[in-house]
């Protein structure tokens, strides 16, 4: 594949009308507006509203700056959204970042923006591996008595959660490898028990709700790198990417519909999924900052809301909601999980087969027809969450956070170029405020992204998550310069 552009009349786009009538030929799916509504609203919320409110109220210091925090960046990822939006009409392929970076700058800039789309989605495997085990333990006290094997951080990591862990990650592996039609219904299933619970805290706690217990409205209770309002503002700012970068799952499974299916409609249910994440998001964390004394709620151990809706009701409706909770945060964990390891696993298998990594990780299952290479790196990391422990995961939520970022703002980059070395462009569905949003949503992300690079400042991601982060951009160079690369194929 050249980078070189193409300078003549014609355009370099793809042909709309092709692209559709090949769809058509090949596949017809089923996904309504809806679908993709929910598709992507239910990947933004599909965990951290249940197991890392409170740690979001600890790390901004308090549900007042962590509320503020996620309303801003929910709504610095509107303009974002909107370029995904035009993205996605423009070229209605799956494939997202990947597909839109080679086709505004080459397979260079495509294996960029791919390899670190990988880096944040396996980012969240071992994130959520952490996580079950902590609530499983908590479910079932007897786990955390068997033997230790060592501390990591200070943190006793047991024989048990460690057996637990990898016993379910190869559960994972398995249920994936085999392309279960099992998995997918039971995704639907979880996605609704998380909304209904996720529903039912929020006003539960709005009765329970008292404003004297937002006070203090600020104070730095985990030695974080801010000492104002404003600066625990700024932290919560940066990690809100992690848990809504759900949103870039619509892009990927845009060939999911049927070809007379408006593009337009797709893309602003992709902008609505991130609004409606956002608020609900910030209504959780404003709501169970307020039901009792916040500083105690932040630094609890996860699952921390059930807990607070059991003391706030007391009796046998306390414990009934501290069930449910527990169950709608069992029902996330998996979800996301689940979701996370599919879409890692095809994503490695797709760069292998275009030539941007080796071809190893481009095989398949002669069977299954589902990847071999891509399925074992996944359970690999998501088997080494427990050999880490709960202390990790601020470390994965930064890195996470940064590897998302970069990725929007390489789309956001791709939509900027493609508009101006292309006359002839095309899209059915225009950001709204034209080429000032595309700017404005350039460097939204590109500032997100500096900051968290920055030693001293809330914004810092942290030197554990930096050493990984340049660790995975070396290992990525190595691949890509022993790859086939030269014969990687178009992907429109």
């Amino acid at each position: 594949m050249s980078d070189k552009k193409d300078n003549s009349k014609k355009s370099n786009f793809p042909n709309i009308k092709m692209i559709l009538k090949n769809r058509q030929r090949h596949k017809k799916g089923h996904m309504g507006y809806f679908d993709f509504f929910m598709l992507g609203f239910g990947s933004m919320v599909g965990v951290g509203w249940a197991v890392s409110s409170n740690n979001w109220i600890a790390v901004a210091g308090g549900p007042v700056p962590a509320f503020i925090g996620f309303l801003i960046a929910t709504l610095l990822l509107i303009p974002i959204g909107l370029c995904h939006g035009e993205l996605l009409a423009t070229l209605p392929k799956g494939g997202g970042v990947m597909v839109y970076t080679e086709k505004a700058f080459g397979d260079k800039m495509s294996f960029i923006s791919s390899w670190f789309l990988a880096l944040a989605y396996l980012t969240i495997l071992p994130w959520e591996a952490i996580y079950i085990n902590t609530i499983l333990t908590d479910i079932i006290p007897s786990l955390s008595n068997s033997k230790v094997l060592y501390y990591f951080s200070g943190y006793p990591i047991q024989f048990s959660s460690v057996a637990l862990g990898v016993a379910l990650a190869a559960l994972l592996f398995v249920i994936n490898f085999k392309g279960s039609k099992f998995a997918a219904k039971l995704q639907s299933i979880l996605s609704f028990i998380i909304i209904a619970v996720g529903a039912l805290v929020i006003v539960c706690c709005f009765i329970k709700s008292n404003t004297t217990n937002l006070y203090p409205l600020y104070l730095n209770i985990t030695k974080a790198n801010h000492h104002s309002l404003f600066g625990g503002i700024v932290a919560m700012i940066v990690i809100v990417p992690f848990f809504m970068a759900g949103f870039d799952t619509i892009p990927q499974s845009i060939e999911e519909t049927s070809p007379d299916k408006k593009f337009k409609y797709i893309a602003i249910s992709l902008v609505v999924s991130i609004i409606a994440a956002g608020i609900f998001y910030s209504l959780v964390i404003i709501s169970t900052g307020s039901v009792a004394g916040w500083i105690e709620y932040a630094l609890s151990d996860p699952p921390a809301m059930g807990k607070l809706l059991k003391v706030a009701y007391g009796g046998s409706f306390g414990k009934a909601l501290n069930s449910l909770v527990l169950v709608g945060t069992i029902a996330g964990l998996f979800s996301t999980w689940n979701g996370m390891f599919m879409a890692s696993a095809r994503l490695i298998q797709s760069m292998g087969q275009n030539g941007l990594i080796p071809k190893i990780f481009a095989a398949k299952h002669a069977d299954y027809n589902t990847p071999i290479t891509g399925s074992m790196l996944c359970f690999i990391c998501a088997a080494a969450g427990p050999f880490v422990g709960p202390k990790f995961i601020n470390p994965l939520t930064s890195l996470g956070s940064v590897a998302f970022v970069i990725g929007w703002f390489l789309t956001c980059l791709s939509l900027l170029v493609l508009l101006k070395s292309d006359k002839l462009y095309y899209t059915s569905y225009k950001a709204k405020g034209g080429k000032f949003t595309v700017y404005l949503a350039v460097i939204i992300s590109a500032a997100i992204v500096i900051m968290t690079f920055i030693p001293g400042t809330p914004s810092f991601m942290g030197y554990t998550a930096l050493v990984i982060f340049f660790i995975w951009l070396i290992l990525g160079l190595l691949f890509h310069k022993f790859s086939s690369n030269k014969d990687s194929k178009d992907y429109i």
